[in-house]
């Protein structure tokens, strides 16, 4: 295990004395809440709502097609719904702790233009959130289906089109469920589709 330890160490040092970049995302989410209650039924009113995503971090290469990359992000977990009585809302923020692979399948070396294919899981939690029923707000970060750790594995992939050698704008896509590990009656995981738009800068 120490042996591990030390040789993924050195990796990242290796990296870090190479090409690291920085990059800033910012994007729109499309969510829809997985809901079961205490009697594991769900509730058919939620509709899928949107909000915005945030993502900041760095990209560490690991040769001419792998990569590396490390951010923090904030994302808002959205949804609406009701009924003939009722109208209700919920709007949501979550920051995480996101690590994902980089594969690149077409590079700049042809074109300025690369097409990448990601992988990676996020680590999160609410820091802010409201309920909103019929003109009454109610905080969520108490509420046992919102707190906690979730896990988010997430799959996406980038087009970007480079501007100079060392800056890049980017267009991506993102799927997602992020998974509520609280261990209280009701679940709530989220169905996450994801557009970004960002920049990417060489440190060189």
């Amino acid at each position: 295990m120490k042996q591990l330890l030390s040789i993924t160490l050195i990796v990242f040092a290796l990296n870090f004395s190479s090409a690291q970049e920085v990059y800033l995302n910012v994007g729109r989410n499309f969510t829809t809440y997985d809901y079961t209650n205490s009697q594991g039924e769900e509730n058919p009113n939620i509709e899928s709502s949107s909000g915005a995503s945030y993502e900041v971090g760095y990209i560490f290469p690991m040769g001419d097609k792998f990569g590396i990359a490390a951010g923090f992000t904030l994302d808002q977990y959205n949804a609406t719904g009701g009924n003939l009585v009722n109208n209700y809302s919920w709007d949501t923020n979550y920051l995480g702790l996101q690590g994902m692979a980089r594969y690149t399948v077409l590079g700049a070396d042809i074109a300025p233009f690369a097409v990448i294919l990601k992988a990676g899981v996020n680590f999160n939690h609410i820091i802010s959130g409201e309920q909103k029923i019929n003109g009454q707000t109610f905080k969520l970060t108490g509420e046992d289906e919102f707190k906690g750790l979730f896990i988010k594995p997430v799959f996406g992939l980038d087009v970007q089109y480079f501007l100079l050698d060392d800056i890049a704008i980017s267009m991506g896509y993102n799927f997602s469920k992020n998974f509520g590990l609280s261990s209280g009656d009701q679940k709530l995981n989220f169905n996450n589709n994801q557009l970004q738009f960002g920049i990417i800068m060489s440190l060189n």
